[in-house]
């Protein structure tokens, strides 16, 4: 079965907000209702829908790419060969909304996303769900809350066609009704491979609701970060060494991409090397995981100023992110350094 992306759309257009059993031109003349708060302070969500949360060698059954929706710099990575999608449709207030988003098919399978401006709110979670299922003439059997930090929303489980399986996660990203929506479908003896695919499109979804920081692309390596703005790359090889390229912002922050790992599995030596590359000492050091790759934090103290530093062990690269400034700043070093950490992606 192919993805037909819009027919979910086209179903919340004539139901959304109108409780599913009114006439269309009434949903469409129906406000839409303000965030409640009963999706989030409710009853425990039900058991045995495994979360999203960690990586899995499964999904590497494809080259991913980086892809970033440029409406609103969101980020995230699918299966090259991932094809763009976009769609007229009437809006529940009687306007025309415009849908955009990626779609990978393949002979198991489809993987993707859509995006949709200023169209729903938490009260329409479970519905937009139903509506789901139904584009794909199935039935919803499980879902539950989920937080991914600014947004909030719902995973869920859909059954349809001759044992096929969709992994969802269905998000309002903020006050304004922005939505996003990730899927993965394929043959349900398959799911191990659908949940690390499903898993490896949500970890790298770093999302926003209007334009914010750009993704600033390392192009050998296809890894993003997101910064204030477009910052040139930076040739900081050593002479006849492992190449090295940096982007700095004048905001004191930055990231820095090298091919290999010149000092092993040693997390600390290899902070140590970064700390003298700022002609600094490392003050503090501690281990921690990101999204299931190795890191290290470090307070790197060089002169007056203070990094904040973290270095993480890819597959085949070392990514350094980091911010500077004053020794009061360190929270604000933190914060800087955990928003770049979000919004990385590893094709």
């Amino acid at each position: 079965m192919r993805w037909v992306p819009a027919a979910l759309l086209v179903a919340l257009t004539a139901t959304a907000c109108s409780g599913g059993d009114g006439d269309p031109a009434a949903a469409a003349s129906t406000p839409t209702p303000t965030p409640s708060s009963d999706l989030l302070d409710g009853s425990d969500p039900p058991q045995g829908l495994r979360p999203a949360v960690t990586a899995s060698p499964e999904a590497t059954g494809f080259l991913w790419a980086p892809i970033r929706d440029e409406a609103s710099g969101s980020n995230l990575a699918l299966p090259e060969g991932a094809r763009p999608i976009a769609n007229t449709i009437p809006g529940p207030d009687g306007t025309t909304v415009i849908t955009r988003g990626f779609v990978f098919e393949h002979d198991d399978g489809v993987i993707g996303f859509e995006m949709i401006d200023d169209y729903a709110t938490l009260d329409d979670l479970e519905k937009m769900a139903d509506f789901l299922a139904a584009s794909v003439g199935g039935a919803v059997v499980a879902t539950e809350e989920v937080d991914v930090g600014q947004e909030r929303g719902i995973d869920g489980e859909v059954v349809y066609g001759d044992d096929q399986l969709m992994l969802f996660r269905i998000l309002v990203l903020n006050s304004d009704g922005d939505v996003w929506s990730g899927f993965a479908g394929g043959p349900e003896e398959d799911r191990e491979r659908l949940e690390s695919e499903f898993t490896r499109l949500t970890d790298t979804a770093f999302l926003r609701p209007a334009g914010g920081p750009v993704a600033v692309l390392d192009e050998p390596s296809g890894i993003t970060v997101e910064l204030p703005d477009r910052v040139p790359p930076e040739d900081r090889s050593p002479d006849g060494s492992t190449p090295v390229r940096g982007y700095h912002h004048d905001d004191g922050l930055g990231f820095v991409v090298v091919d290999g790992r010149p000092d092993g599995d040693d997390l600390d030596a290899a902070l140590a090397n970064v700390a003298v590359s700022v002609e600094g000492t490392v003050e503090s050091s501690a281990l921690l995981d990101v999204r299931g790759h190795h890191a290290i934090d470090g307070v790197v103290i060089a002169g007056e100023w203070t990094y904040l530093m973290r270095v993480i062990h890819l597959e085949e690269r070392t990514l350094v992110v980091y911010a500077a400034g004053k020794p009061d700043e360190r929270q604000r070093l933190t914060d800087d350094v955990d928003r770049m950490t979000e919004s990385f992606v590893v094709p």
